[in-house]
């Protein structure tokens, strides 16, 4: 499989949304067109020296590149110009000094907040409503032509919603990057520093606290776990457990649970999990504290007032993120995933596919052709080539791919821009590298090992999820979950969790927020664990040392 750069310059590889795994075709040009468009708006809002971001695919594989103020999509790099040379350009070209007034009012506004409030006061209601909205229609009910037009508008309601959190990530990514940034200059570290945002992620804790009345009634109930068999057998328990289920059940069971692709499963295809999660619940929800004074020490004592206001201004910002990602990813790609699941079953039936699931290979126009063409279409890739589309993915996914395409490219000195550009600037590069999966260890058989979140050692059976239907039938309570990433729909069963590990991410990224929120113990960002750890066998968690042992 040769991996070649899609265009002159340094490509990375986009992670965060769905691991390493090609993307499915249905979704690709959405995906794109969403990051590409999104991403402007932060840049310009905060008065990054950045004009754009090129994502093109490469085998499936979105790779992304940044642009530079002046800088055209596809031109060869250039040299980064000297200090001298950027000071000047940063107070002679129209664009940068219009930048960097726009980071001065950004500081000087605290333009963050504007954002968080724009989202809980107006936007996430709006959100929620039109989510609602099309998950009312029933795919099973539609004849082909509506099916494909429903297919068409849950497509641009994942695009616009996707856009929507792309666009408004400066609310969160600015106040915590700049917490980070400023911690890493006083000797911090990005875990300690990630650590103080405990409990400022009301979103991250949503289940549980919707689904503690559930744990009442159970409690009442003098029940056994083990007699409960279904999620029936729960609500049958009175009014307040059923209505407690039946409101989480409508804003999470139709939600993506490992990946923000539509190749992978919702939770309204996981009963066991759901059952599981509801036996989980906990009537009194004990959500973690930061320890601020045992960092703030740490602190040069002129600093320390600085310290307290980007802990509470990082903080505030922090709320919006697993919000934002959970109404306006995970959910819109579930209701995509849900309708073609549908077309799926027809194609079935037709002959047209070998696997329900091999439709998400197919692009957004041949599904629809095949569709509108009836029962007899014979338009469109065979069942054959669907199935080695899939396999193809999978055997990228094994490789895996690079993380990085064509030769690095060297930024600019920061402290060539003027100050609040430069501090901008520090801030997103601290976030995104808190949120990247460390680099991996040289020796392939050195243990495998990662960023620790928490301070208990945790042992347990390790429940893999690659194959996910497979293993979260499996899940247990006190399971240590490895898993390849996780998301904000994953929330809903972390709580049935004794430990946690993922192969992607750092610091900041969701597994690791969750894990404080939760007080539970992590490793994060452990290369190949799903791979190195065989599901079923007894394994040993040790957060302070980073490390996930075989016992």
């Amino acid at each position: 499989m040769i991996f070649d750069p899609p265009a002159p310059g340094f490509w990375e590889l986009e992670t965060a949304h769905h691991g390493v795994r090609p993307l499915s075709p249905f979704v690709r040009d959405t995906y794109r067109r969403a990051f590409e468009s999104g991403i402007v708006e932060p840049m310009e809002r905060y008065g990054l020296p950045l004009a754009a971001v090129e994502a093109k695919f490469v085998n499936g594989c979105l790779y992304m590149r940044p642009l530079g103020i002046g800088e055209k999509p596809g031109s060869k790099p250039k040299p980064a110009p000297p200090k001298f040379v950027m000071k000047l350009l940063a107070r002679l070209h129209p664009e940068l000094r219009r930048r960097a007034k726009t980071a001065d009012l950004a500081f000087a506004e605290r333009r963050w907040r504007k954002e968080v409030d724009q989202w809980f006061g107006d936007d996430r209601a709006a959100q929620l409503a039109e989510n609602l909205e099309l998950q009312a229609v029933d795919p099973a009910v539609l004849d082909d032509a509506a099916l494909a037009a429903h297919i068409g508008d849950v497509l641009a309601h994942f695009e616009k919603s996707a856009r929507r959190n792309l666009a408004t990530h400066g609310g969160d990514l600015v106040p915590t990057g700049d917490l980070v940034a400023h911690c890493e200059g006083w000797g911090i570290s990005a875990n300690d520093a990630g650590s103080l945002l405990t409990g400022s992620s009301p979103a991250t804790v949503e289940t549980a606290t919707m689904l503690q009345p559930v744990a009442r009634a159970i409690g009442r109930s003098q029940r056994s776990a083990s007699s409960f068999r279904s999620v029936d057998d729960i609500r049958a328990l009175g009014p307040e457990a059923g209505d407690a289920i039946d409101e989480w059940r409508e804003l999470h069971l139709w939600r993506t649970i490992t990946s923000d692709d539509v190749d992978r499963p919702t939770l309204a295809e996981a009963p066991a999990l759901q059952l599981a999660a509801l036996l989980a619940a906990e009537e009194d929800l004990a959500v973690a504290e930061p320890d601020v004074s045992s960092i703030r020490v740490r602190v040069p004592v002129d600093q320390r007032a600085l310290f307290d206001e980007l802990v509470a201004e990082a903080r505030y910002g922090h709320r919006q993120r697993d919000d934002i990602r959970g109404l306006c990813w995970n959910w819109p790609c579930g209701l995509v995933r849900r309708a073609l699941l549908e077309a799926g079953r027809r194609l079935d039936l037709r002959g047209g596919v070998h696997e329900v699931a091999h439709v998400v290979e197919m692009f957004p126009d041949e599904l629809d052709r095949s569709l509108r063409g009836g029962p007899h279409a014979t338009t469109g890739p065979s069942a054959d080539e669907l199935a080695a589309r899939a396999g193809e993915r999978d055997r990228i996914e094994a490789l895996p791919p690079p993380r990085h395409l064509g030769e690095p490219e060297a930024a600019p000195p920061l402290d060539a821009l003027p100050t609040s550009m430069a501090r901008v600037t520090a801030a997103l590069l601290a976030n995104i590298a808190a949120d990247a999966t460390p680099p991996p260890p040289d020796d392939e058989a050195a243990p495998v090992a990662g960023v620790g979140v928490g301070d208990t050692v945790v042992r347990g059976r390790a429940c893999v999820v690659r194959d996910v239907m497979l293993a979260f039938d499996q899940l247990e309570p006190g399971d240590v979950l490895i898993a390849p990433f996780t998301g904000p729909s994953m929330n809903s069963l972390l709580p049935i969790v004794g430990a946690l590990v993922v192969e992607e991410g750092g610091a900041l990224c969701h597994a690791a927020v969750v894990a404080r929120e939760f007080g539970m113990t992590a490793v994060i960002g452990a290369h190949r664990a799903t791979a190195r750890i065989p599901h079923g066998t007894k394994v040993e968690v040790d957060p302070v040392r980073g490390t996930v042992r075989l016992l």
